[in-house]
């Protein structure tokens, strides 16, 4: 029994020290990836993202010249010329062609992107939304309403009472955020829909996003207007 215990000990110690360069390359790998895929995100997203490679070792997907799931995430990214944004981003199956400068092709990228209800007002404030709005409506509001985020709308109030009310209804068209006027109140009396702009709501643009990024679908929901964003095939480049 000693011998048998001894045997296993040796063989333990054995591999354990056998395993320190694989340990080593893993965590050097890690660092040297990780600080490349920072790099060439920031440059599109800006800010300081962080960078995971999930459980499967990163030296095996080097091997196969092939990264199968990085994720990165950055509270303050800047997207499609939004107000500063949180964003999850996915990126699935990055074919590295140079590992050095992290060259490569990205089969499919998802990027969640949320604004709290400060983005959004400052969306709105920057926005053609307020000259829709019918006359009057807006300056009630002022440049700083409260805004509400709830399960799919957002709603408008002005700094302070209930004067007036507005309700949007987010969602994605053709790759443009449309903010649609469902209700707006003035001084208790609903205002006819024929007055709620000429298309009732207004088409937000998002301009330069990268990863060959589309708007996918937008809602709102308790505390946040979220924004789903969908690209294939896009060039990954430090």
């Amino acid at each position: 029994m000693f011998l048998i215990r001894f045997v296993v000990r040796r063989l333990l110690v054995i591999l354990a020290i056998a395993a320190i360069p694989l340990v080593a390359g893993e965590l050097i790998a890690r660092k040297l990836v990780g600080d490349a895929v920072k790099s060439a995100v920031a440059a599109r997203f800006g800010g300081q993202p962080a960078v995971s490679f999930g459980s499967t070792p990163l030296l095996w997907q080097l091997v196969n010249g092939r990264l199968d799931d990085v994720t990165v995430t950055e509270a303050g990214a800047d997207v499609g010329g939004l107000p500063p944004v949180s964003v999850t981003a996915n990126f699935e199956n990055v074919t590295v062609q140079k590992l050095i400068g992290l060259h490569g092709l990205v089969a499919a990228v998802a990027v969640t992107a949320s604004l709290d209800r400060n983005g959004v007002r400052e969306l709105l404030r920057a926005s053609p939304c307020a000259g829709e709005l019918p006359d009057g409506i807006g300056a009630a509001l002022t440049a700083g309403p409260r805004v509400r985020l709830h399960a799919g709308a957002i709603t408008l109030l002005p700094p302070r009472g209930r004067a007036v009310l507005v309700r949007l209804v987010p969602s994605a068209v053709d790759g443009e955020l449309d903010l649609r006027l469902v209700r707006v109140v003035a001084h208790g009396a609903s205002v006819a829909p024929g007055s709620l702009g000429p298309a009732g709501g207004c088409l937000v643009p998002l301009h330069d996003l990268p990863f060959r990024l589309t708007l996918a679908s937008a809602g709102a929901m308790p505390g946040a207007l979220r924004l789903e964003l969908r690209g294939s095939r896009a060039e990954f480049q430090e």
